[in-house]
């Protein structure tokens, strides 16, 4: 890994806090029912589309994962880092999670149950 690269990971074995945290988000998306993981430059889960993508980067400090949720629309939300439309009723959530108590909070559990339902459409 070069020390002046700054690419995106899927792969946290190197981030053991951030492994933690996206053990315990991994765990609460797979029960919720039929989802798909995908693993290439970012962890992403589909049912019938992709609804959430999770990453770090190589010289984020461990302890920091960043996740995108998409919706058919726009929420409003204090604990949401930005809210961006890509395309006609498409809205990525962004999110930075970097407490254990947010990776298991409800607030969150309630966005990804929002895009499991979206993406299940």
């Amino acid at each position: 890994m070069s020390s002046t690269s700054n690419k995106m990971i899927g792969d946290f074995s190197g981030k053991p806090a951030t492994a933690t945290m996206y053990t315990a988000i991994e765990s609460y998306v797979m029960s919720l029912g039929d989802v798909t993981k995908h693993l290439t430059a970012q962890v992403s889960f589909s049912v019938n589309r992709k609804f959430l993508w999770a990453w770090a980067y190589e010289r984020t400090t461990d302890g920091t994962l960043f996740l995108n949720v998409r919706l058919d629309h726009p929420l409003e939300d204090p604990n949401l880092h930005r809210v961006t439309q890509v395309s006609t009723n498409r809205w990525n959530h962004h999110v930075v999670v970097k407490t254990m108590e947010a990776a298991e909070s409800g607030w969150l559990r309630a966005l990804i149950g929002a895009g499991y339902e979206f993406a299940s459409r």
